[in-house]
């Protein structure tokens, strides 16, 4: 019995338990703190005071000053935190790597990470990498660096002057000043005439940025119709890169591919590998919150493999409802609650360990009818997002194929990948290109969202809710019960409605106080 704590101090800061080879709790920070995409590790701490561990792992994910290596070190001691080992590391691309592959279920596989950037070694950072893993074992096959101010090829590993493709994404949003990257892919599937140049070059069989298209983008980026061009040619750019790295590693054959970096956010680009190879795991913690995940799991199986394949990401902390006023709230069923989602109400569904990861998977979720004309722009206005982001919908497992198209999946139950709507009753979450990011859902995997779902079903037959993150723009998804009252009423009556479905009953705001 090995009990194990990993943790990582680059944005997206997170920590991961192991024990007896198990993940049992993986959180972070930003839903501690509430600031998004945060690098302050320190928050996770907390729950550990005066706890032992045989092994403690520290990814100074960032760059290579040991200065924060001893930050830590007197964090552990303040919290008096012992242990039996202490391991410190600087590697990032890898530790993605790790979290997709040792989570994938696969006992060999390529992995392929692209991101923004990994750490910095000496002058250059890793932006693409590529691993093969056969149980506990794996060597690399490539890397791609760009920062250096020379050009060079170093066996199998490149340096080029270029813009890595997480980067893109950020430059993009900040030029057309939308809220996150998601917003470039989301409109990106608007129909435009409008053409542009390739991006990209290819240089030592890798590709290198036409620096010109910045310029393009800064001087036209506030007509509405060429923003939807720049994000088309930004996403087209994006799989046309990607697509050939796939190509070239699965080679026609019946090959596993586990992907991960932020890039694989991107579920656009998820799908079209699909095409052409069938075996793909995306890691559902592909942002730089997987890293510490991917720590503990290297170690779990540095000596013996342990073939776990992931299948919830319900890790994080437990519903603190001691918050709640027991004698407020309304006695409620999954039936009523379909009711008032089938008149038209947004609900709020709060249960259970917080799900990690980008997507809201029924345990921290703003849930609406489907079938609403309007759902998008309602959900939008309510989240304070951009018009044109599409929204998704989860649903149940034995529906599936005949709503959407699932093209080598037989589930989809972290929301990886977007997929083609074939009927037309559920236009609210039917993207403009006759898509939807969709989760499927079976009632082993979430109880309690299963009935309500099926409850909708039986109202409706429509076996489909729309199901979005319970935050607003700019927020972490909600974690603690106070989170989800802030948020009811931070939204000036946009809804009025949280679901706890483990106590049976509904709140409104006035229950709050």
């Amino acid at each position: 019995m090995s009990r194990i704590l990993a943790i990582h101090n680059s944005h997206n800061a997170s920590i991961c338990e192991t024990d007896a080879d198990k993940i049992i709790y993986f959180q972070e920070a930003e839903r501690l703190n509430k600031k998004k995409q945060t690098k302050e590790f320190y928050v996770l701490l907390n729950k550990y005071k005066n706890n032992k561990f045989n092994k403690i792992i520290f990814i100074n994910a960032v760059n290579q000053s040991d200065s924060n290596k001893n930050a830590f070190e007197k964090a552990l001691k303040l919290h008096n935190i012992e242990y039996d080992e202490f391991v410190y590391d600087i590697n990032h691309h890898f530790y993605h790597a790790c979290a997709s592959y040792y989570n994938s279920g696969y006992k060999e596989s390529f992995v392929l990470v692209i991101d923004g950037n990994g750490v910095k070694e000496n002058d250059k950072f890793e932006i693409v990498s590529c691993y093969y893993f056969r149980k506990n074992k794996f060597k690399k096959i490539f890397k791609l660096y760009t920062g250096e101010n020379k050009e060079y090829i170093n066996n199998k590993d490149v340096v080029i002057n270029t813009l890595s493709l997480g980067h893109l994404y950020k430059i993009t949003k900040k030029i057309l000043n939308f809220k996150e990257e998601g917003s470039v892919m989301g409109l990106s599937s608007y129909p435009s005439n409008k053409s542009y140049n390739k991006l990209f070059v290819e240089k030592f069989n890798h590709f290198s940025y036409v620096q010109s298209y910045l310029i393009d983008m800064y001087e036209l980026g506030e007509d509405k119709t060429v923003k939807i061009s720049l994000c088309k040619a930004v996403q087209n750019e994006l799989e046309r890169i990607v697509l050939k790295y796939v190509s070239n590693i699965i080679k026609n054959k019946k090959r596993n591919l586990c992907v991960s970096g932020g890039v694989f956010q991107n579920t656009v680009l998820n799908s079209k590998i699909l095409d052409i190879c069938p075996n793909l795991y995306v890691d559902p913690f592909a942002d730089d919150s997987g890293i510490s995940m991917g720590a503990a799991l290297f170690h779990v199986n540095k000596n013996k493999f342990v073939k776990n394949k992931l299948t919830t990401l319900n890790l994080g902390d437990s519903p603190n409802y001691n918050f709640l006023n027991f004698k407020k709230g309304t006695h409620t069923t999954a039936k009523k609650v379909a009711k008032l989602i089938a008149k038209k109400n947004i609900i709020a569904i709060y249960q259970g360990k917080n799900e990690l990861g980008k997507r809201a998977l029924g345990n921290r979720s703003f849930l609406f009818d489907p079938r609403d004309n309007y759902a998008k722009e309602k959900i939008n206005y309510l989240k304070n997002r951009e018009w044109f982001r599409p929204t998704a919908g989860t649903v149940l497992h034995e529906h599936a194929n005949e709503w959407f198209d699932l093209k080598s999946k037989e589930e989809t139950p972290f929301m990886s990948y977007v997929f083609k709507v074939k009927k037309k009753e559920a236009p609210g979450i039917t993207h403009v290109d006759n898509s939807c990011r969709i989760q499927t859902l079976k009632k082993e995997q979430n109880y309690h969202y299963y009935n309500l779902i099926n409850e909708f079903y039986k109202l409706t037959n429509v076996p489909i809710l729309l199901n979005t993150s319970f935050n607003l723009a700019g927020q972490p998804l909600v974690n603690s019960v106070e989170d989800a009252m802030k948020t009811l009423i931070d939204c000036n009556n946009l809804f009025k409605f949280i679901y706890f479905p483990e106590i049976g009953k509904i709140y409104e705001p006035d229950d709050f106080f």
